[in-house]
């Protein structure tokens, strides 16, 4: 059973920088952390179907912030298409964040892609606050 799962996973991550600092961050998930952000599969072409994405609660340090993110299909809500950890690291002395994610996706041969259009969408709406807009 455990080799029928393997299957049905992939690894994946990705990473981006965006030009944002920490507490605009910060901002951005406590703002949807009990509201999941309804994506449109324009949003992620590499899955090619609506989906919500959930936000766990930040984990602050210093010159970092952690997040659980899970991405849930729109039709049936027990499917996860991915889910891992969202890490965003300021620089020293530059004032841009870089964004990384790590986790594990449906096999769909897309989960690399999948994971940095969800950062790219993820950069952009911090940057440019109304790009996605929550669940009501």
């Amino acid at each position: 059973m455990q080799e029928d799962r393997q299957l049905l996973v992939a690894r994946i991550s990705a990473e981006i920088r965006a030009l944002t600092n920490l507490s605009e961050v910060c901002e951005w998930l406590i703002e949807r952390q009990h509201k999941p952000v309804r994506l449109d599969a324009e949003h992620l072409p590499a899955l090619g179907r609506h989906s919500w994405l959930r936000l766990d609660r930040p984990i602050t340090a210093p010159r970092a912030v952690l997040c659980t993110l899970s991405l849930l299909d729109e039709v049936d809500a027990r499917i996860c298409l991915l889910a891992g950890t969202l890490r965003f690291v300021a620089h020293p002395v530059a004032s841009d964040v870089r964004l990384s994610f790590d986790g594990r996706a449906l096999r769909t041969g897309q989960g690399d892609r999948a994971a940095r259009q969800i950062l790219e969408l993820i950069a952009s709406s911090i940057e440019r606050p109304r790009n996605l807009s929550a669940a009501g």
